[in-house]
């Protein structure tokens, strides 16, 4: 009885934590989040600093919002927080709004202790960042392994071609294009230093 109790604080501890986590990595702020749930933003952050427990139908719209099961918040993680094996064949879809873009994961699901996450991308013919630059805390290092990548980081272009890599630190803005006539394919890796 005591075990489970102790089992049940663990889970509810990192909860805040797991949504915090998650949010920031899909690039949504606290009113994203909001607008796409319809749980005000306030309450939002009140639940990721456990400052309030959210209710089961709270909990769905946000975890609805964010492209994850309920189960993901509240399954507890591995007592090995030193190293994450990713088996090719359970590699996890990494939710993301770009459209033409598509990510698999193929590191720790939350930073945790870890600084960066890395993705296997596929980037669409023409697909791209969007028209407005985007600029964030942080570095990326990207490997081209099949296409043409078009990288703007503020005024100067690169042009990333299979074996090429770009390494940069993201406050400056930057954006991305596919600029090829097959899908691009990259290994993309996002590091954040913790605050």
């Amino acid at each position: 009885m005591e075990e489970a109790r102790n089992q049940i604080d663990r889970i509810v501890s990192k909860l805040g934590e797991k949504i915090k986590a998650l949010r920031k990595d899909t690039g949504l702020s606290l009113k994203d989040l909001s607008r796409r749930s319809g749980i005000s933003a306030a309450a939002i952050h009140k639940i990721e600093s456990n400052g309030i427990m959210p209710t089961i139908t709270t909990m769905m719209k946000i975890a609805d919002s964010l492209g994850k099961k309920v189960s993901y918040f509240i399954e507890e993680e591995s007592e090995n927080n030193d190293a994450f094996f990713v088996p090719y064949s359970k590699r996890e879809s990494i939710l993301t709004f770009k459209k033409g873009l598509t990510l698999q994961g193929i590191s720790a699901k939350k930073y945790g202790d870890f600084i960066m996450t890395a993705a296997c991308a596929v980037v669409d013919v023409g697909a791209s960042s969007g028209t407005k630059p985007m600029s964030h805390r942080g570095e990326e290092l990207v490997c081209c392994l099949q296409g043409k990548m078009e990288f703007r980081l503020k005024d100067i272009t690169h042009l990333l071609g299979p074996g090429d890599s770009l390494h940069f630190r993201t406050h400056l803005e930057h954006s991305w294009k596919n600029v090829g006539d097959v899908p691009a394919k990259l290994i993309w890796i996002l590091a954040i230093a913790p605050s």
